[in-house]
């Protein structure tokens, strides 16, 4: 799997999902990259993903629903003399919380084969050459992530082990700092491998750039066939947009740009699934 094509699909992804407002064609695109994630990185390994998805479209959708007192369909009202909650509650305030989150995880979803199915150098590879600095940075912190995160749970089992248990937010600092202490030790065992490796004293070099497949160029294709019909297809008319406000209607499908959603499916065929 090339680093180049999955960021082509990425961005036809991320650019459908953020050149229009109708909540239909982005859930087209959510339902394509939460397919090709499932189909090639496997639902388990999508797990911690899932619930942090789920937790901000709730969090976006409660917030809207709570804040914007808009709309003609009132489902009911608070006193105003209630700080922050009092006002009317309506459907199209809903309706738009919904089209945010959606908006959020297929974005989210599309971002997340870098992730989920790649390896920090193969990004950093597929970089230009004049971008090789940024690369290693970009690297070295999806590598400072993941492992933040298996220190935590680490320590978090070995003070289990010695008999400790959560007793409140103070109690949490027995995991944090043990963390924090192993993370800054890896970052500076990082930074003093990178300089006995002469990181910044000439040009990044590599073992093999990795050559573009049929494959790989089906989905270039169908990625770019997707924006570039999408656009055609607004240019036209066929792709209207959708409002919530003031009157909550439902969301109006053109088959042109319905198309263009549907080559993001493309993927599903071509990736192979990573063990």
């Amino acid at each position: 799997m090339n680093a180049r094509t999955v960021a082509a699909w990425s961005a036809a992804c991320l650019f459908i999902v953020l050149f229009t407002t109708n909540p239909a064609y982005k859930l087209i695109v959510l339902l394509a990259a939460f397919t090709t994630l499932a189909a090639s990185a496997g639902i388990r390994r999508m797990r911690r993903l899932l619930v942090g998805v789920a937790c901000i479209g709730i969090v976006d959708v409660v917030l809207n629903f709570v804040s914007a007192h808009l709309g003609r369909t009132i489902l009911f009202s608070l006193p105003d003399s209630i700080p922050a909650l009092g006002g009317v509650y309506t459907l199209e305030a809903l309706a738009s919380g919904l089209s945010g989150a959606i908006t959020i995880a297929a974005a989210i979803f599309a971002a997340a084969p870098f992730s989920l199915m790649l390896q920090p150098h193969d990004v950093m590879d597929a970089l230009p050459r004049a971008l090789s600095r940024t690369g290693t940075a970009i690297a070295a912190s999806m590598n400072l992530v993941s492992m933040v995160g298996t220190t935590f749970t680490e320590v978090t089992e070995a003070q289990r082990l010695r008999g400790w248990r959560p007793r409140g937010p103070a109690s949490w600092a027995e995991v944090v700092v043990p963390v924090v202490l192993t993370s800054a030790e890896g970052s500076i065992q990082l930074a003093e491998s990178m300089e006995a490796r002469g990181f910044g004293s000439a040009t990044r070099t590599t073992f093999q750039r990795p050559k573009l497949g049929n494959g790989d160029w089906l989905v270039i294709a169908a990625s770019s066939l997707a924006a570039a019909g999408f656009v055609a297809a607004s240019a036209m008319g066929w792709a209207s947009d959708w409002y919530a406000y003031p009157s909550l209607s439902a969301p109006r499908i053109g088959l042109a740009p319905l198309a263009a959603c549907l080559l993001l499916f493309v993927p599903v065929l071509m990736w192979p699934r990573r063990a």
